[in-house]
């Protein structure tokens, strides 16, 4: 399986307009090794690229390349911490203003997007039209179980490269 980089999608920087939120939440080495390899979009179905550098994750939009989040990590004995992220402020690129729901946001798009774990949609009525509206703006077809690392490379279930650099 690939890892993305950066110069792999056409992105934007984080905007000036920005906030940083505390996180803290734990993964193993093999779930830190898993979201190492990032996700690049395949279809307009995929609604983030998304990429480790520096010891953070880099979440972009698919369709515009702006820059919503750059989560830190820090290394721990048996995998690494979610420690903080910087969150895109700028109102004519993201409307979001709640920091609660930017945390919540985040740690759903690492579940379902890298670990390929299913995730309750964070702030909504599961059941209600709204609710399936926003999930589909936010992860697509991963909605359906169906995600763009799954097209013939590697089963979710597979354990991570232990070389993030092999491609």
């Amino acid at each position: 399986m690939r890892t993305a980089k950066p110069e792999d999608w056409k992105t934007k920087p984080l905007p000036a307009r920005r906030t940083t939120i505390a996180l803290n939440r734990t993964f193993s080495a093999p779930e830190i090794a898993r979201m190492r390899r990032g996700l690049v979009p395949k279809q307009m179905e995929d609604k983030w690229f998304i990429y480790w550098q520096d010891d953070a994750l880099f979440f972009h939009r698919s369709w515009t390349g702006i820059c919503i989040y750059i989560v830190r990590f820090a290394a721990e004995r048996d995998g690494g911490r979610m420690v903080e992220a910087e969150v895109n402020r700028d109102p004519k690129q993201y409307k979001e203003v709640d920091d609660a729901a930017d945390a919540a946001m985040i740690s759903f798009l690492v579940d379902v997007l890298l670990l390929h774990r299913p995730a309750a949609f964070p702030g909504a009525d599961p059941a209600s039209a709204d609710s399936a509206l926003r999930m589909w703006s936010q992860v697509g077809r991963a909605m359906l179980g169906q995600h763009p690392d799954d097209e013939g490379t590697v089963p979710p279930d597979a354990p991570a490269d232990p070389d993030p650099t092999r491609q």
